[in-house]
């Protein structure tokens, strides 16, 4: 699973850099341009969690002290201390990535209330759903009350 998040998220950057350098969202990407101008990925695995990547890795970490614990036959061992020491880095890290990123993208707060940080929430609401209007079935892009407000999502 972290292999696909980060690919996911490498895919979603090369994407972004090509629109920057032309103004043209780039076809062979499979993004729109309101997925670009929000500045973060918010599709795939990232439309389930906020850090699919650091919530596979964490889980590792867990696999790993469980079969250690498995293979001494205890219940807990030393290499507790590892895996804590891992799940303290990643928390760390995710606060402050969380925090620069809420500073940066207008639009991230709305992402933390949908998303779930590491672990899909219950009622997890895309950035991206598709909603019909009940006019005809014609399908529109669901888009926050707050985002129309402050005008955060660019169009070009």
């Amino acid at each position: 699973m972290e292999f696909f998040a980060d690919q996911q998220q490498w895919n979603f950057h090369g994407a972004k850099d090509a629109y920057k350098k032309t103004a043209k969202v780039p076809k062979e990407y499979g993004y729109s341009r309101e997925q670009l101008d929000r500045g973060f990925n918010t599709s795939g695995l990232w439309a389930w969690s906020r850090h699919p990547n650091f919530a596979a890795e964490q889980g590792v970490w867990l696999a790993l002290y469980q079969w250690s614990c498995s293979e001494s036959q205890t219940y807990a061992n030393w290499c507790f201390a590892a895996a804590l020491s891992y799940l303290i880095l990643f928390q760390s890290s995710t606060w402050l990535t969380e925090l620069l990123s809420a500073r940066k993208y207008p639009d991230y707060k709305i992402y933390q209330e949908r998303v779930g940080k590491f672990l899909p929430k219950l009622a997890t609401k895309s950035m991206d759903t598709a909603a019909v209007d009940g006019k005809g079935g014609q399908q529109k892009q669901e888009t926050s009350n707050a985002v129309k407000a402050t005008g955060s999502t660019k169009r070009r």
